[in-house]
């Protein structure tokens, strides 16, 4: 049963469609095989890559579940982005998610996804968040990941290539995020203002998690982020693309 987006303008029939899909491509046991082979940064074993990504992921949910206190999170923000973006910080310009308004509406939008009750306001949190300058999905999502990975997941550039020929009508279902890596596709337009984007990703989004959480009972795993770090690992066989 569909819950994040339940109230999109996506039939069943539809969503029904872009599941069928998705196991056409990925098999359980491709997904299965490419989980059992992820690494990240510089670490040599799945393993250790898989713990070093978990005792983040506790790092922050432990300050979510604490309350979201405003002072400590620039804190709780940075051990996230440095453990995603290769131990850098925001940078000088992404640093305005810091500024109040910002700072709030993440909170706010943390607070939502914790409490997982109404996704229309999830939503709606998570494009506010999206229209902060300098700062999109790849990194929202895994700050949203964060608070709970057994039932959120990251999105990624590399998840978005894995995705890309999941269609409706001859649409794109899933948009193609850009990378600065050379050889990849471009990205996909997701809208002429920056709110219309940040709806288009938020929707994209919640169709994201309704398909990977109806996938996983299918899959011998055991939380959802499992199976977007196989997709992870498997964006970037071209064959996908």
């Amino acid at each position: 049963m569909r819950f994040y987006s339940k109230d999109l303008n996506l039939s069943d029939d539809d969503f029904e469609l872009i599941k069928i899909q998705f196991e056409q491509l990925f098999p359980a046991k491709i997904i299965e095989n490419a989980y059992a082979n992820f690494h990240w940064g510089a670490v040599k074993s799945t393993e250790e890559a898989i713990y070093q990504r978990d005792l983040v992921a506790d790092g922050f949910s432990q300050w979510v579940h604490d309350g979201c206190n405003f002072d400590t999170a620039p804190q709780a923000i940075d051990l996230v982005h440095k453990w995603g973006f290769g131990g850098r910080g925001l940078d000088k310009r992404q640093v305005i998610l810091y500024d109040k308004q910002h700072l709030t509406n993440f909170i706010k939008m943390v607070m939502e996804w914790k409490i997982a009750e109404q996704p229309t306001k999830m939503s709606k949190c998570l494009e506010a968040c999206l229209q902060t300058p300098h700062i999109k999905i790849a990194r929202f999502s895994k700050w949203i990941c964060f608070i709970d990975q057994t039932k959120y997941a990251i999105y990624d550039s590399r998840v978005s290539l894995a995705l890309r020929k999941i269609e409706l009508n001859n649409q794109r279902v899933f948009p193609t995020l850009g990378a600065k890596s050379q050889g990849r596709p471009n990205a996909d337009f997701v809208g002429a203002t920056s709110s219309a984007a940040a709806v288009r990703m938020s929707e994209a989004y919640m169709i994201y998690l309704d398909l990977l959480n109806s996938i996983l009972p299918d899959i011998n795993l055991s939380k959802v982020a499992d199976i977007e770090m196989a997709l992870f690992m498997l964006g970037m066989d071209k064959s996908y693309w």
